[in-house]
């Protein structure tokens, strides 16, 4: 098992980490991964209220507190979404997970140096 998989931790909705993330399960259903360099990857979200911002609100909420949000093959309600806040669209693998390359969707705040991000030019964090 090498680091990066050793420091990603699977949140659920209905869990302690995912209510301290505001990922309820009154709100919504699904899972995300958060990796030690403040990166969440939403690979899963049902909003159990349709239409009323909650999605929209999370989102803004994690970039607020300045995480990295990935979001992995967003229907394109969520797309939609992302656009609010700028994410542009790339592919990576997550071969745990799925085979081949899936679409992401990202900020691009969180700039890309080969294996390290920036967040807004601050000090480059390892990933």
């Amino acid at each position: 098992m090498d680091v990066k998989q050793m420091t990603t931790i699977r949140i659920e909705t209905g869990t302690p980490d995912g209510d301290a993330l505001g990922f309820t399960d009154d709100l919504f259903s699904g899972w995300l991964e958060m990796e030690a360099d403040n990166r969440l990857i939403l690979h899963y979200i049902i909003s159990r209220c349709k239409n009323e911002g909650n999605t929209q609100r999370l989102i803004r909420q994690w970039l607020n507190e300045g995480y990295d949000v990935r979001v992995v093959m967003p229907r394109p309600i969520m797309q939609h979404i992302l656009e609010k806040f700028h994410f542009i669209s790339t592919f990576t693998r997550f071969p745990d997970q799925y085979e081949g390359d899936v679409e992401v969707w990202y900020n691009p705040r969180f700039l890309q140096f080969g294996d390290r991000i920036s967040h807004n030019g601050s000090t480059p964090v390892p990933v």
